[in-house]
C-alpha cells in the first residue's frame, strides 16, 4: 500500500531533517517522556480499557462529564470508528482536506461528495455557499477540520456554529477535527468541543496529543461525543486495549501539567518562526496561503515541474510534504511544518539553491 502522509523517513533513510509532519518543534516534554517510559515498565499487564485515570484528568481539564469522552489509538482510529458507527449512505467532504476522512468513509461504502475550496479565495471555507451545497446534496454526514489541513485556515466559532445549527436542523451529523487547535492561543475560544460535551447528539469533536505534545509514535487521540448510542457503537467496534499503557501514562502527564511553560514557549516559537519562514518563502517567489496552524502551505511557480521542489529538498536530505495526493491540488502545492530557528535557517539556506 502506498504511503500518503508526511513523516515517511523509513523509506527515505537519508533524510536528516523532516519538515513533512506537523509536530511540536520543541519535542515531547520531559515529564511526558518520563511517564511514557514508566508506562513501558508497567506494560507486562494489559492497559486499562476504559482509560480511567486519563479520562478523569481529561474531564477535569475541559470541565466536561467523563462519559462524553472517547479515547483511541490516535485520532485516525476515531475517524474510522465514527465512520463505521454511522455507516452513512452519503457524506460531504471539503477538498482539499485530510485524506483519512475519505479513506474511512470508503471502507463503509459511503458515497462521498466534495465541496471544492478555491485557490483564488485562499482555500477558505465560504460558509453560505457551503450551506447551499449541503442543502442540495442532503448528506447524512460531514467532516470539517479546524484549522484546516493542509492549508491551515481557521473557521471562526460563529461560522462553525452556523454550520452546526444548519446540520442540526437538517439531520446531518458533523465531525469537527480540532487536532491542530491547541497550537493557537485562541484555540479554546474557537473550539466547539463544549457543544458536543453539552449534549449536541449530532456532533463529534476530535482532538489528539499527537501534534501538540509530539506523541505521534505513542498514538493517543480523544473525542467529545454526547450521543450515547454512537459512543457504545464506536467502543464495541474496536479491540478493548487500543490505547497502550505508555500512551495513557503520557497523556496523564500532559493533562496533569497542561498550562506549563512548554505550551507558552511552543506558541511563542510558532508565532515568530511562522512569520520568519513565511517571509523567506515570499521572498523566494512562492505563493503563500494564510495559515494560523503550526505549518505553512504554499505553491511553487507554474514554470516548475510538479514535485520538483520535493525532489530538490530530498536530494539535500530534507523531507517536505508534496500535496499532490490531496483532492483539488497538484504537485506544485507543498506544506512544511514550523520548526526551530536553527532548522528553519537550514531550510531557507537550502532553498536559495533552488531559486
Amino acid at each position: 500500500m502506498e504511503y500518503k502522509h508526511g513523516g515517511d523517513v523509513y523509506r527515505n533513510r537519508q533524510v536528516e531533517l523532516d519538515f513533512s509532519v506537523n509536530i511540536n518543534p520543541l519535542g515531547m516534554p520531559e515529564a511526558v517522556r518520563q511517564e511514557a517510559m514508566a508506562g513501558v515498565l508497567e506494560s507486562a499487564r494489559y492497559p486499562d480499557s476504559r482509560c480511567g485515570r486519563l479520562r478523569t484528568l481529561t474531564a477535569e481539564h475541559y470541565q466536561v462529564p467523563e462519559d462524553c469522552l472517547i479515547f483511541g489509538n490516535g485520532a485516525a482510529e476515531l475517524i474510522f470508528g465514527i465512520a463505521r458507527a454511522l455507516a452513512a449512505k452519503k457524506a460531504v467532504l471539503l477538498a482539499p482536506s485530510f485524506t483519512e476522512y475519505e479513506a474511512a468513509l470508503k471502507c463503509m461504502g459511503t458515497d462521498c461528495r466534495f465541496f471544492y475550496l478555491k485557490e483564488e479565495d485562499g482555500f477558505r471555507l465560504p460558509v453560505e455557499e457551503y450551506l447551499g451545497f449541503l442543502e442540495k446534496e442532503a448528506p447524512q454526514l460531514i467532516f470539517l477540520c479546524n484549522p484546516s489541513n493542509p492549508v491551515g485556515t481557521v473557521t471562526e466559532r460563529e461560522d462553525m456554529k452556523k454550520i452546526l445549527d444548519f446540520c442540526g436542523a437538517h439531520g446531518i451529523f458533523a465531525v469537527v477535527d480540532e487536532c491542530f487547535l491547541d497550537f493557537l492561543e485562541s484555540g479554546k475560544d474557537l473550539s466547539v468541543a463544549d457543544e458536543a460535551a453539552g449534549g449536541n447528539e449530532g456532533l463529534f469533536v476530535l482532538h489528539a496529543m499527537t501534534k501538540i505534545f509530539a506523541m505521534a509514535g505513542l498514538r493517543l487521540g480523544y473525542g467529545f461525543l454526547g450521543n450515547r448510542r454512537l459512543m457504545e457503537s464506536m467502543e464495541s467496534s474496536v479491540q478493548p486495549w487500543s490505547v497502550s499503557i505508555p500512551a495513557q501514562y503520557a497523556g496523564c502527564a500532559a493533562f496533569g501539567d497542561w498550562r506549563n511553560p512548554y505550551l507558552c514557549a511552543t506558541r511563542e516559537l510558532l508565532r515568530s518562526q511562522r512569520e520568519y519562514l513565511g517571509r523567506g518563502l515570499l521572498e523566494a517567489g512562492f505563493s503563500l496561503f494564510d495559515s494560523r496552524a503550526n505549518f505553512l502551505f504554499f505553491k511553487d511557480s507554474a514554470r516548475r515541474e510538479e514535485r520538483e521542489l520535493y525532489r530538490y529538498f530530498l536530494e539535500h536530505k530534507i523531507l517536505i510534504r508534496c500535496c499532490d495526493d490531496y483532492r483539488g491540488l497538484n504537485g506544485r502545492f507543498y506544506r512544511i511544518c514550523v520548526k526551530t530557528l536553527e532548522d528553519n535557517e537550514r531550510f531557507l539556506k537550502t532553498l536559495q539553491g533552488y531559486i
